[in-house]
Formats: C-alpha cells, structure tokens, sequence
C-alpha cells in the first residue's frame, strides 16, 4: 500500500534542520528516507553508534553514544530534534540498559535544553498504559500510565516520558510531541517481538487470549514526520484502526498455540531468562496475557491516517520473517537447517552401511 496520509497537517514553524537519534535503527532509516523529499528539511544530523546503510545528500552522520557528555556539541542550529535511541531487546544487565535508555535520555534532553531547539519529537511506546486486566479499552491518551515494572522496556519507556515532562516544564518554549505506536513490525522489524513469529508454535497463557495491535513501521515514521514538520504539541497514540484477536493473529501466522498455565509460564520464564536463553525477562508475558490496545482518534484528527492494517503490518513481518526459524535466543535460517538434517541423515546412513559391511564380514 501507499505511504500514510496526512491530509491537513499544519505547518508551523521552520524545520530547516533535523537531528534524529538511533538513526541507524529500522525507524531512523524510514524517518530518514521521508526527510529527504521534504522540501523544507534542508539537513539532517544523525547521531548512532552505526552509519546507517542507505545514506542521504542531507545527512551528516556523528558516530556518538547517547549518554556521550559531547553531544550537545553537534546540536547548534538544530531546529527539531527526533528522539528514537533505545535499546528494544531486553538484556540481563538491566542497569546498563537503563543507563543507555533513560541517562541517554536525560542526556539528550540536557543537550537539547542547552543548544535551543524549537522542537522535541520522542517515540515512546504504548506499552507505558501497561498490560492489565482493568485496562481501559481500547486505551486513550488521557488513560492511567501502569507500565508493568518487571518489563524493563516498558519501565524505562514510562520513566523517559516522565523526564519529557520535566523537560517541558523547564523549557515551555520548545514544543513537544510524544508518540506511542503499537508493536511496530514491518518488513525490517528485527526485535524480540519479531523473532517470537519464528518458534515453531506461538507460546501463550492458558486462559488469556488478549486483541493485540500491529502499526507498521511506514505509518509510524509518517507520525513522526508529521510531529516533525507540523505543528502537533501533545501526546498521542499510534496505531492502525481496530485490532486482531488472538485467534486471527495465529490464523494469519499458520502456528499454533503452545499453552502453559500461568504459575508454570512465569517459573519457566523466569529460568530461561536468568540462564540467557529467553529474549525477555517474564514481565512480558503480561502483554500477551492482559489487553493494551490504544485508540488512535486524536493522531487521526491531527492529519494522519494509517496506510497499513494490523493484519497487512503482521503479514510483511512474517514474511520477512519466513526464512528463519528459532528457538529463544538461536536462530537459525530454514535453509541451512534442512541442509544440516540431510548432512546428519547422510552420515548415519553411511555409518548404517559401514556397520552392515562388518557384519557380513564378521569384524
């Protein structure tokens, strides 16, 4: 389908020169690619560990941590900063997690504050509302935020919004947009969520079978193209219309549900997590457990449509997905797994043969 619609969109004031945050990453990329035709963005100043791989005429790319104290020195004549460096896949070492994803935070904020931007544009997430059984449904913008504190993204996603606000109030001449996107797939989503598609069966909790929410990753980067270049000051969800339900989900996937009962589910996440097999701690299995689906009404009002349904989103992921096939953390790709099992059959074949030969040889 085409790109999302923006019929509407205000545009206020100059946005002569971006910096994007995590420019490297599946998002950065497509917010990139949208800048670029973007008649009014006349630069663009990305700052990731990595160069991203399709490069731009309006890009000047800085290697650079987020939580590096040099930053605010390559943000001068920044007009609109997008803020999307975040580490997504869960790791052990939750306190360096934090540190890169909240003291990153704190730090392009203290940056931004410093160098006079006009503009904030944060990509948080709607998995601050948190994952509970009396959730609002769907969710709004003004819905309680109860991210679950033993999902470490979803934690830090709530404290980062939390020091957005804090920024706001120091700095009320900068105009802040802070965007919540469903799970955002796509054909170059590559996260934890993503390679769940890959095990053999969708592994769930006997007795929840929540709606879930899939926006692509073009209609989110459309979102943040729209906060970018328009006049859009506030908080707002981002999701396609409606939702999938668990069953539609797994029809659209071919697999089936592999069910453990609740208890079981978080004691064998719990293991496999400590042990560095699982790709999450077990926090997550709330949100495949509880509904956290969000309304999308007031991005919509503000000019933007989604070009992509949760269903055409789940399908490019999957499909994008269909070469591999893992097992928590192991991945491995289709191919070389039949060629591995056709090289085993191979071997014991020719081992059958040798011990047949003895035999008739009596050795």
């Amino acid at each position: 389908m085409g790109r999302a619609t923006m019929a509407g969109m205000s545009q206020g004031s100059a946005t002569g020169v971006f910096a994007v945050t995590g420019v490297a990453g599946y998002l950065g990329r497509r917010v990139i690619a949208l800048l670029e035709r973007e008649p009014a963005v006349s630069r663009v100043i990305g700052i990731d560990l990595v160069e991203p791989l399709d490069g731009s005429p309006k890009l000047e790319f800085h290697q650079m941590d987020v939580r590096d104290a040099r930053l605010a020195k390559v943000l001068p004549g920044v007009d609109v900063l997008v803020h999307l460096a975040f580490v997504v896949d869960p790791i052990r070492d939750e306190e360096r997690m934090r540190e890169v994803n909240v003291d990153g935070t704190r730090n392009v904020l203290e940056a931004s504050g410093a160098t006079g931007i006009s503009k904030l544009v944060y990509t948080s997430s709607a998995t601050v509302y948190g994952a509970h059984p009396d959730n609002d449904f769907p969710l709004t913008e003004s819905s309680p935020l109860r991210a679950n504190s033993d999902f470490s993204y979803a934690r830090h996603k709530l404290e980062t919004e939390r020091l957005i606000e804090a920024f706001q109030e120091d700095h009320p001449e900068v105009l802040v947009t802070v965007l919540r996107p469903a799970i955002t797939f796509g054909p170059n989503a590559a996260n934890f969520i993503s390679r769940m598609f890959e095990a053999p069966r969708f592994t769930s909790v006997k007795g929840y079978e929540p709606p879930l929410q899939f926006a692509h990753e073009a209609d989110v980067a459309n979102a943040i193209r729209l906060a970018g270049t328009g006049d859009v000051p506030g908080v707002f969800n981002v999701a396609p219309d409606g939702w999938l339900t668990s069953d539609e989900v797994l029809d659209l996937s071919g697999k089936k549900r592999f069910e453990l009962p609740e208890t079981v589910a978080f004691t064998l996440a719990e293991r496999l997590w400590r042990m560095g097999i699982a790709e999450a701690p077990p926090g997550e299995l709330n949100y495949v457990m509880h509904p956290w689906v969000v309304d999308n009404t007031k991005l919509k009002a503000a000019g933007w449509l989604p070009a992509y349904t949760n269903a055409e989103a789940l399908a490019e992921t999957l499909e994008a997905h269909r070469p591999w096939v893992a097992l928590g953390r192991a991945r491995v790709r289709k191919d070389d797994l039949a060629k591995g099992a056709a090289a085993t059959l191979g071997v014991v074949g020719a081992m059958a043969l040798v011990r047949r030969a003895r035999r008739r040889r009596g050795t």
